[in-house]
């Protein structure tokens, strides 16, 4: 259990999460921003997400 609690609050994890919250608190919030800013923000947010769910993990083991 703790270590399932370590890997959780890792960085890239604790990043993630926060820009996701971000995200959704601009677009629930109503807040008029810049469309290209807000275009430009949700790209990152997707591509940072898309890499951390699409990266191999490295457990030693030839996957192929």
């Amino acid at each position: 259990m703790k270590e399932k609690l370590a890997k959780l609050i890792d960085v890239k994890s604790i990043v993630t999460l926060i820009l996701v919250f971000a995200l959704v608190w601009i677009v629930l919030s109503g807040k008029k921003i810049d469309e290209n800013i807000f275009l430009l923000f949700s790209n990152v947010v997707t591509m940072i997400i898309t890499y951390f769910f699409t990266k191999p993990k490295k457990d030693g083991a030839n996957h192929e």
